[in-house]
C-alpha cells in the first residue's frame, strides 16, 4: 500500500543567539513568486519569511538592514527584518513584525472605503499621505530607496490614518564601505517614472528622485478618489495611449489647457485640492519630467499636507466633509449629487461607535550584533495590526439634497427619467397587442405625467440613449409577446415546446436569437397545429425520382466519398436495414420554426432533399450533411439548419449499428 511521505520539517535556528525555530506548514499565512511567510508558533508578534531560493547577495542585503534600521517617526511604522534565519544548507530567510490592516487602495476607493473604514474623512486622508511622506523621507534618511512604490505594501490605520510599510526586503540598500548595491529589481509601471519606464531594474541604480514620483501618484490617488495622475479622456475618435507611455511622455491632463488630453469625466477636480498641494503635483508631474530634482522631496510633501489639512473648512450639510477653504461650494456634496447620491463620504458613518483605542505600531529596533554571545531580551515589541477595532455602522447612502426638483429629469440615472417611460411606453403600444399593448399605454401615460410636472434643465445624451435602448428591448419583447399571442408568422410561436427526444442534445439557437434547451418529445397527439407546417418525409431511400411540384430532383455529382445509392457502405455492400426517423414531431417543429424565421410567406409547398450521413449513434455526424436541391432557398436554408434536430434508429449490417449515408426529403407546408 503507497504511504503519504512526511512532511519536511521547517526547522531553522536564529542567526543571533542560534536558538531553534521550527515552523509549522499548517501555519503558511501567503506564498509568493520568491519567498512564503508562516506565522511563528508562540509568537503572535512576529512572522517568517523563508526564501524559494536564498542567496548570498540576499543575506549580505539583510545583514545590512540588521545593523542599519531607519528611524521612524511618530504616525509611521515599518516590518523591518528583526533576524537572519539559517537552516541546514544556510541562510534560508528572516524573521519580521507581524504587520496586519486595510492596504492603502481601500481608502483611496470610494467603495471600499465605505466599506473598510466610513468615518475615514478628507482630512484623515490628508493625514495618511502626511505619514506615508514621513515614512519615504525617514527611509531616505537613513540612505534607503523603496524602488518598488506601490499601492499595495502600505497598511493604513482606520483609527489615526497611521502608515506601515511592508515588503522592506524589496528596498534598494546600499553598502557604503564596499561600494555595492543591492538593488530593488521590482516595480509597477503606474509608479515608475518616466525615465525608467523600459527599464530593466535588475540594471539600474534607484535614486530618492525616483521615488519622489511614486510618492507623488501614491499622494495623487489618495487624494483624488483613486484617479490616476496620468489617466486621461481623449477626444473623440483616438485612443487612449497606456498609462506607462502617458507618463513617459508627460501627459499630465490636470495641468493642460486647450489641448486634446483631458481628465477623466468621473474624476474629481482638481481645483478642488489646496492650492499649494496642487503646486507640488504640478512640480511632480510637469516640471519633474524633465528634470527629475525639481520633484518635491517626502519633507515638502510632509509640511504642505498638514498645513493643508489644518485649513480644511466643515461642511454644513455633512461634517464628513471637508473642503480647502478657497472653494465656495462644498465639492463632496456636487460629487454626491453628480454620482446619484452616492455619497464618498457619507454623514451616516459620523455616528458609527469606536473605541478610543490606539493604533498598535512597530518601532524600528538596533537589532544586536548577528555573533553576539549573549542572547536578547525577549522581544516585546508588538505586532503591527489595525484589527480589532469595534464594528462601524454601514455608511449611510442617503441623498444630498439638491436644487432639482422632485420629477426633474435626472440626469445621468436616466433609468427613472420620464423620456424613458414615455417612449418605451409608446413603442410597446405601437408594437404590442393585448396585455403588450395594455402595458405600454400605462407607461405611456404615466411618462406623460411624469414629463408634464418636469423641468427639462438636466437632459444629457446618456438619458436618451437609455430611452432608446429601452424602447428597442420593448419592441422585442412585445415582437415576440405578438408571436405567441396570435399565432402570427413571427419567429419564437413554435420555439417553446421545441424539444428533442432524450434531452441531451446541446442547447440550439433558432431564429431570432432565441436558444432552447431540448425537452422529451411531445406525443403526437399534442404536436402544434404550427408544427405540423414542417413535415418530415421518413421514406429514405430512392426518393430520385420523386416527383415534387411537377419537377424532379438530380442529384448530380456528390463531393466526397459519398456512395452512389442510399444505404451503400464503402466496400460496395449495402446495410440491412436503413436508418428510421424516430422523432419525427420534433423534428417538424424545428423545420417549421426555422422556416417561418424567413420570408417566405405564399401558399406553395416547399421541399428540400439532402445527403445526410447517420452515425451508429443514430445522430448526423458533424458536417455530414450535402443539399440534392431545393425548390427555393428558403427552404434549402430551413432544412440544414433542422439537421441537427433529427435522431434516427442507426442502420445496422449483420444486426450492429454503423453509419452510412441516406438521403432525407424534408416538406415544408405554409
Amino acid at each position: 500500500m503507497d504511504t503519504l511521505a512526511p512532511p519536511v520539517a521547517l526547522a531553522f535556528r536564529r542567526r543571533s543567539t542560534l536558538e531553534r525555530l521550527v515552523l509549522d506548514a499548517a501555519l503558511e499565512i501567503g506564498a509568493g513568486g520568491e519567498a512564503v511567510v508562516y506565522e511563528v508558533p508562540g509568537d503572535d508578534a512576529r512572522v517568517a519569511k523563508v526564501y524559494h531560493q536564498p542567496t548570498i547577495d540576499r543575506a549580505r542585503k539583510l545583514t545590512l538592514m540588521l545593523a542599519n534600521p531607519p528611524r521612524m517617526p511618530e504616525g509611521t511604522a515599518i516590518a523591518w527584518p528583526a533576524d537572519l534565519l539559517m537552516g541546514a544548507a544556510g541562510f534560508a530567510g528572516f524573521l519580521m513584525p507581524r504587520a496586519e490592516g486595510p492596504r492603502l487602495f481601500e481608502f483611496y476607493n470610494p467603495v471600499t472605503r465605505r466599506a473598510t473604514a466610513p468615518a475615514f474623512h478628507f482630512g484623515k486622508m490628508h493625514r495618511a499621505g502626511r505619514n506615508l511622506a514621513a515614512a519615504f523621507h525617514a527611509l531616505h534618511a537613513a540612505g534607503y530607496v523603496v524602488g518598488d512604490v506601490n499601492e499595495s505594501n502600505l497598511l493604513v490605520s482606520p483609527h489615526d490614518a497611521g502608515v506601515t510599510l511592508v515588503d522592506a526586503d524589496s528596498m534598494q540598500v546600499r553598502d557604503a564601505a564596499a561600494g555595492t548595491v543591492f538593488r530593488s529589481r521590482v516595480g509597477k509601471a503606474e509608479f515608475t517614472p518616466p525615465e525608467l519606464q523600459g527599464v530593466s531594474f535588475d540594471e539600474v541604480d534607484r535614486a530618492p528622485e525616483h521615488d519622489r514620483f511614486g510618492l507623488g501618484v501614491l499622494l495623487f490617488l489618495l487624494l483624488m478618489e483613486g484617479t490616476h495622475p496620468f489617466a486621461a479622456r481623449m477626444v473623440p475618435g483616438e485612443d487612449a495611449p497606456p498609462v506607462e507611455e502617458r507618463i513617459r511622455l508627460g501627459h499630465f491632463p490636470h495641468a493642460r489647457e486647450n489641448d486634446d488630453c483631458h481628465p477623466p469625466r468621473m474624476s474629481p477636480r482638481f481645483d478642488t485640492l489646496h492650492p499649494e498641494l496642487r503646486a507640488l503635483f504640478v512640480r511632480c508631474f510637469v516640471q519633474g519630467h524633465a528634470d527629475p530634482s525639481a520633484r518635491p522631496s517626502p519633507a515638502e510633501w510632509q509640511t504642505a499636507l498638514e498645513a493643508a489639512e489644518a485649513e480644511l473648512a466643515e461642511c454644513a450639510a455633512n461634517p464628513q466633509h471637508r473642503h480647502a477653504p478657497h472653494l465656495e461650494a462644498c465639492p463632496w456634496c456636487e460629487r454626491a449629487a453628480l454620482l446619484g447620491g452616492r455619497d464618498p463620504f457619507p454623514a451616516g458613518a459620523v455616528h458609527a461607535p469606536t473605541e478610543a483605542k490606539p493604533r498598535q505600531r512597530v518601532r524600528a529596533v538596533r537589532v544586536p550584533d548577528a555573533f553576539a554571545s549573549a542572547p536578547p531580551p525577549k522581544p516585546t515589541t508588538p505586532a503591527i495590526k489595525f484589527g480589532g477595532q469595534a464594528p462601524l455602522q454601514p455608511p449611510s447612502l442617503s441623498r444630498v439634497p439638491t436644487a432639482s426638483p422632485p420629477l426633474a429629469v435626472f440626469g445621468p440615472s436616466g433609468v427613472r427619467n420620464p423620456l424613458v417611460f414615455a417612449l418605451a411606453g409608446l413603442t410597446a403600444f405601437a408594437a404590442g397587442h393585448g396585455a403588450v399593448a395594455a402595458l405600454g399605454f400605462v407607461m405611456l401615460l404615466a411618462g406623460g405625467l411624469m414629463t408634464l410636472t418636469s423641468e427639462f434643465r438636466h437632459v444629457r445624451a446618456f438619458t436618451l440613449f437609455v430611452a432608446l435602448l429601452v424602447s428597442l428591448c420593448v419592441a422585442w419583447v412585445a415582437g415576440i409577446g405578438w408571436s405567441s399571442a396570435d399565432g402570427d408568422d413571427r419567429p419564437g410561436s413554435v420555439l417553446r415546446d421545441l424539444g428533442s427526444d432524450d434531452g441531451s442534445s446541446p442547447v440550439l439557437p433558432l431564429p431570432g436569437g432565441v436558444e432552447v434547451a431540448p425537452v422529451p418529445d411531445a406525443p403526437p397527439e399534442v404536436v402544434s397545429e404550427s408544427a405540423e407546417r414542417g413535415m418530415m418525409d421518413v421514406q429514405v431511400a430512392d426518393l430520385y425520382s420523386a416527383p415534387v411540384d411537377g419537377a424532379t430532383f438530380d442529384p448530380g455529382p456528390l463531393p466526397g466519398a459519398r456512395p452512389s445509392e442510399p444505404g451503400e457502405l464503402a466496400d460496395g455492400t449495402s446495410v440491412d436495414h436503413l436508418p428510421s426517423l424516430q422523432n419525427e414531431a420534433q423534428a417538424s417543429r424545428a423545420l417549421a420554426a426555422f422556416y417561418r424565421g424567413g420570408t417566405r410567406r405564399d401558399a406553395e409547398r416547399d421541399t428540400a432533399l439532402l445527403w445526410l450521413h447517420v452515425g451508429a449513434d443514430g445522430r448526423v455526424t458533424p458536417d455530414g450533411h450535402q443539399l440534392v436541391t431545393s425548390t427555393t432557398s428558403q427552404a434549402a436554408i430551413a432544412a440544414i439548419a433542422a439537421v441537427p434536430y433529427l435522431r434516427y434508429r442507426p442502420a445496422t449490417k449483420d444486426g450492429a449499428p454503423v453509419g452510412v449515408w441516406i438521403t432525407q426529403r424534408m416538406v415544408i407546408v405554409p
